[in-house]
């Protein structure tokens, strides 16, 4: 038992400390595989799930109480997204809704791959996973909520700009929220599908595009 619960330790620093670490200095120069990098973990992580009889699948789609769960996300959209559009417009109104109106193209072609290549991933890798693998050495879920969050954000360091690390550690909470209340990887997906699609569209997504110092 002490084996396991140290391996499950050594893994969790390796997954989401020292991977990240290494993506952030080999991919200061490589960031064209960034993406294929993040969709391998997450094939990996949801292939350990899959594999582990543990694993409750039905928590991939889970959609007992989903227009619920998706009315109180939209709850907490509507409102943040208008305040959000409102900072940006006031702090840095050059890349307001910039993405739409100058690279319409490139726009749509970010919000149709971003759910497949960015999305789903990232919440088999920060979420399901996370939640599921380290239960047992992280019993509490307001830990796991925490670590995961802060992991999340931690990761985005990749982008090489704190503005990227603290939306993200907005919306890592966000969603390990979510996850925690609905024990869906679906409605989580839809959730931030919205946001990242929202942030995209407004300006900040720029911050998550390209790596600036």
């Amino acid at each position: 038992m002490c084996a396991v619960v140290t391996y499950r330790w050594l893994e969790l620093v390796a997954l989401y400390l020292l991977v990240p670490l290494l993506a952030i200095y080999w991919l200061r120069e490589n960031q064209e595989f960034l993406m294929p990098a993040l969709f391998v973990l997450g094939v990996m992580c949801f292939y350990l799930l899959l594999s582990d009889k543990k694993f409750k699948r039905f928590r991939l789609w889970h959609t007992q109480g989903f227009s619920k769960h998706i009315k109180n996300t939209l709850l907490l959209f509507f409102p943040s997204a208008v305040v959000l559009a409102f900072l940006i417009h006031w702090l840095a109104p050059d890349i307001w809704f910039s993405l739409p109106s100058e690279q319409w193209q490139f726009w749509l072609i970010t919000l149709a791959i971003y759910p497949v290549v960015l999305v789903i991933p990232q919440e088999v890798i920060f979420r399901t996973f996370f939640f599921h693998r380290y239960k047992g050495i992280i019993p509490s879920k307001q830990a796991r909520w925490g670590i995961s969050t802060l992991s999340f954000a931690f990761a985005h360091l990749v982008y090489g700009n704190w503005i990227a690390v603290g939306m993200a550690a907005i919306g890592g909470g966000i969603f390990g929220y979510r996850y925690i209340t609905t024990r869906s990887t679906l409605v989580v997906i839809v959730e931030h599908t919205l946001w990242g699609s929202y942030c995209f569209t407004v300006g900040v997504g720029v911050f998550f595009l390209t790596q600036t110092s």
